[in-house]
């Protein structure tokens, strides 16, 4: 059989790119995407938003990783009310120092005491804001929203870092880059759709009306401040959220007790073995109740009565407390949606709560 020898020959296409003015239409490209991109800036800004930094874990995770470089440093753990009501410029011109806010928006500060317990040489103050309903959540949002924090603090890189700042420069020149209102998902969540029967929905939450700089020194934006129809709708929306959901379990109402108290206890218990350990190396725990009022405060001393929440949080850690109500010179703020205090008020309340901080210090309990 005769042997024959393949051969292949491998053949070039060549691309033919067909003659167009392509600088040109680079150009007329970039100019629509200059226009769309500048005419959505101008309408964000129409409807009240301005150029802000976005509350991201990135701006959190550099705060906390300051307490590396200054475990000694005041630090700020809780909710909103937190991060709305105390002025951090205050409170550096009347203690000398300025705190890390670490509090985070709809969450329990169970996580974050923890963080700091087991630090192994953090021995600064903690100043923990109590929102009861926030505090004892036993999961869910408030428990998720810190945990998540934290894990991304824990897994902070190089190429999240560049990215944080990069989006710092953009966030703080354009207000249309705002994650809470103004992306897709979120804009998508803002149309009005009726639920269908029977299917799982989420709460309806309340836009965006917060600012923060670099530091997390948060507060009411003032078109919240001023605008009555937005505070009227917040407030709204609170209800639901502070209200406790159906008892769909049909249990009686001593086996709901029974419930709640254990929840309770065990949130107690670990607030104390928390707080315990940041005491042993020579730290400090505060508690503080921010203001509320209106119908909010109604349902909150309604559904979480002080003598059976904070005043148990006292009692448990053998720690000191500063309560609105209890000081007349913190009393008769007016959150404007209920729950958090224009930046005006989040000034002069601070002003009035460091004389409160500065007794608490000079008795060695902060």
């Amino acid at each position: 059989m005769p042997s024959s020898t393949s051969s292949f020959k491998t053949y070039q296409l060549e691309r033919i790119i067909p003659c167009r003015p392509w600088a040109n239409l680079v150009l007329v490209a970039l100019l629509l995407t200059s226009l769309l991109t500048l005419s959505w800036e101008f309408y964000c800004r129409s409807l009240g938003y301005a150029p802000t930094l976005n509350d991201t874990k990135d701006l959190w995770a550099s705060r906390r990783t300051l307490i590396e470089e200054d475990p000694s440093r005041t630090v700020l753990i809780g909710a909103s009310r937190t991060l709305f009501d105390f002025d951090m410029n205050v409170f550096e011109k009347e203690m000398g120092e300025k705190p890390l806010q670490l509090a985070t928006v709809g969450t329990n500060p169970g996580p974050y005491l923890e963080d700091l317990a087991n630090h192994p040489k953090f021995s600064g103050s903690v100043i923990v804001g109590v929102v009861p309903s926030l505090f004892f959540a036993p999961g869910g949002p408030p428990m998720k929203s810190p945990l998540d924090h934290l894990k991304y603090f824990q897994d902070w890189g190089p190429s999240q870092k560049l990215g944080h700042y990069l989006g710092m420069f953009l966030e703080s020149r354009f207000a249309f880059i705002n994650q809470e209102d103004l992306t897709l998902n979120q804009l998508l969540l803002s149309l009005k759709i009726p639920n269908r029967k029977k299917a799982k929905f989420h709460p309806e939450l309340p836009p965006y009306f917060y600012e923060v700089d670099e530091e997390r020194q948060g507060g009411m934006t003032e078109f919240a401040a001023k605008d009555l129809a937005l505070q009227k709708r917040i407030q709204q929306i609170w209800i639901p959220l502070f209200t406790p959901p159906p008892n769909k379990k049909k249990m009686s109402p001593s086996e709901k007790e029974k419930q709640n108290k254990k929840m309770v206890d065990s949130v107690l218990e670990k607030t104390k073995n928390y707080v315990k350990k940041i005491v042993d190396r020579g730290g400090k725990v505060v508690f503080v109740r921010f203001p509320s009022t209106g119908k909010l405060r109604e349902i909150e001393n309604k559904y979480t009565p002080r003598e059976k929440y904070w005043n148990r949080i006292l009692e448990a850690t053998q720690s000191s407390g500063i309560h609105f109500e209890d000081h007349i010179q913190l009393m008769g703020f007016n959150c404007p949606e209920w729950s958090h205090l224009n930046k005006k008020d989040s000034t002069e309340f601070t002003k009035r709560l460091i004389p409160l901080l500065k007794e608490l210090r000079k008795e060695n309990k902060f």
